[in-house]
C-alpha cells in the first residue's frame, strides 16, 4: 500500500530517474579520473623534454574519454526521456 497517495508508475519513474542520475554521476567521474591520471601520467613527461609521447597519451585519453562521454549522451538523450515519464 502507497501510504502517499502515489501510483506504482510514478513510483517507477522516480526510481528509474534516480538510478539513472547515479549513472551519470559516476560516469562523470569516471570520466575525471580518467583525465586527471592521464594529466599526472603526461605532466612529468612534458617537464622532461619528452614531447611526442605526452602528446600521444594525452591524444588517446582525449579521444577515449570524448568517446566515454558521446556514447554516455547517446544514451541519456535515447532514454531519459522514458525515465522521466514523457516517452
Amino acid at each position: 500500500m502507497i501510504a502517499y497517495g502515489g501510483t506504482p508508475a510514478r513510483e517507477a519513474d522516480f526510481q528509474a530517474a534516480w538510478y539513472y542520475s547515479l549513472l551519470l554521476f559516476v560516469v562523470l567521474m569516471l570520466a575525471l579520473g580518467g583525465f586527471l591520471l592521464a594529466r599526472s601520467a603526461v605532466r612529468p613527461m612534458w617537464r622532461a623534454g619528452d614531447r611526442g609521447p605526452a602528446l600521444a597519451i594525452l591524444a588517446s585519453a582525449a579521444v577515449a574519454i570524448i568517446f566515454l562521454l558521446s556514447m554516455l549522451v547517446t544514451v541519456a538523450v535515447a532514454m531519459l526521456p522514458e525515465a522521466a515519464g514523457r516517452g
